[in-house]
């Protein structure tokens, strides 16, 4: 198998639940009897589950960390005292002092063959760390899914709280919350919810953020955050500090601003579609004025709109237009005021003559070639 170099926490982080570390330890300082670069086979994880003084369970599975080994293929790390995983979250180098070649299930638990490297025999040889410890991803029931390195230790675990754990201090936790709010989120807004919403900012928000940190201008979302969340553990500048968060915060609030502007323009077009819809359905006779609120109400949303625009083509046309507006009256059908007047009289008079009573409403009728009742 090759030796590739560590994959980073984050990595880790978005493979399972939760990353433990330290939490078994197991002695193996009779290691330093082979010499350099002999490899020998070590147990390094037990069989079953493990009760922790703090309160946590573990259960071990060799035959599942064996499967997933050789389904991945790559050789797993050893380190001195986890540095390979706490110090990729600060996004510093830790090496190998060790590979393991071959997992095997045994009885007693997980056994490895280790190919130990002069660094880590020395250190078994020296007994300055003669317990190894592993790191592994678990569910929320505790249960191990995957060797991701194991550590050489100097001291046991079990007699004492256990050491490490994917949960974050308290002061990595009210960091956290700042870094939340300073997002817009709510306080117990969790590291991939923040690094969620870092990667939506865009590149130019993110540039005086990577600054401050000490990153390359091209640092992206998930870089800041893991650079902020090692703030509470690294020695850094509380002005330093303090300029990032304000930065995080001026970036957000350009989002915020460039969001609200998105959502202007985008109704403003979608109310003049529907101006313009409506507008068309009146002039083609296919709605009456009375119906057009109810109509506008109908194409609120982009959903709506889709449907009263598929409604509408689907519509005959209801309202003949009569064309009166275009129509040209002839010269001769429209006679004189005086001539009609005059023949309204005359009409009157010839009524009176024969007795009957004709008002001029029925009269101005008659002349006109109308007729009544």
């Amino acid at each position: 198998m090759t030796q590739p170099s560590a994959s980073p926490l984050i990595a880790m982080l978005d493979a399972a639940p939760d990353v433990a570390f330290g939490v078994v330890t197991i002695d193996v300082s009779a290691l330093a009897a082979d010499g350099d670069g002999a490899e020998r086979w070590i147990q390094v994880t037990p069989r079953g589950p493990v009760d922790c003084r703090d309160g946590r369970h573990f259960i071990f599975e060799p035959e599942r960390l064996v499967a997933r080994f050789q389904a991945d293929g790559i050789d797993i790390p050893f380190d001195f005292d986890h540095g390979i995983p706490t110090k990729a979250k600060l996004g510093e180098k830790a090496d190998a002092v060790g590979w393991i070649k071959k997992l095997e299930a045994r009885p007693e638990g997980t056994f490895a063959m280790v190919e130990m490297l002069a660094a880590g025999a020395a250190a078994l040889k020296a007994r300055t760390h003669r317990f190894v410890s592993p790191t592994f991803p678990h569910t929320k029931d505790g249960l191990a899914l995957w060797l991701h390195s194991v550590a050489l230790v100097a001291a046991p675990a079990l007699p004492m709280a256990a050491i490490a754990s994917a949960s974050l201090t308290p002061k990595e936790q009210s960091m956290l919350k700042a870094i939340a709010l300073a997002l817009g989120l709510a306080e117990g807004a969790d590291e991939a919810a923040c690094l969620a919403a870092i990667s939506k900012l865009s590149n130019d928000p993110l540039r005086p953020i990577a600054k401050a940190l000490g990153l390359a201008e091209s640092a992206d979302g998930q870089a800041c955050l893991s650079a902020i969340t090692g703030l509470s553990t690294a020695k850094v500048d509380k002005l330093v500090h303090d300029q990032a968060l304000a930065n995080l915060n001026a970036a957000t609030a350009q989002v915020t601003t460039l969001t609200a502007q998105l959502a202007a323009r985008d109704k403003t077009d979608h109310d003049a579609k529907v101006t313009a819809l409506l507008e068309g359905a009146l002039k083609d006779k296919k709605i009456v004025p009375a119906q057009r609120e109810k109509y506008a109400a109908l194409c609120a949303t982009a959903e709506g709109l889709a449907d009263v625009t598929a409604l509408l083509a689907a519509t005959p046309v209801s309202l003949q237009a009569s064309n009166l507006d275009e129509r040209q009256i002839e010269a001769g059908d429209k006679p004189k005021s005086e001539d009609l007047l005059a023949k309204a009289h005359a009409l009157i008079g010839d009524a009176k003559k024969a007795g009957r009573e004709l008002s001029l409403a029925d009269a101005v009728v008659q002349a006109n070639k109308g007729s009544i009742d």
